[in-house]
């Protein structure tokens, strides 16, 4: 599964990059243009990238919020239920040991 995350990550850092070069290139076209000026092209490409910015982290907060629910469907213990078995577990194995000790 890791590797699917990992590749859905790459895939979106990439359209990201691609997507940064050609809004540059946009820009520039319009400021070569004369239809914008230089300070307006900086205001619109900032404008821009934190639009970008913003979608992405809506877009990561939805599919964190997607997997958990393909987990929690698929009944897949979380990492806090294991850490929660583990505590148990080693709080058995110290009563398990004193007992044996007695």
């Amino acid at each position: 599964m890791s590797d699917l995350f990992k590749k859905g990550f790459l895939l979106g850092l990439g359209v990201a990059v691609a997507s940064k070069e050609k809004v540059e290139k946009y820009i520039n076209e319009l400021v070569s243009k004369g239809k914008v000026t230089p300070k307006e092209a900086d205001e619109l490409f900032d404008s821009l990238i934190k639009k970008g910015e913003e979608t992405g982290d809506r877009w990561s907060r939805l599919s964190k919020e997607k997997a958990r629910s393909v987990f929690d469907d698929l009944d897949i213990a979380s990492k806090q239920d294991l850490e929660k078995l583990e505590q148990r577990i080693a709080l058995l194995e110290k009563k398990l040991n004193e007992q044996s000790n007695e």
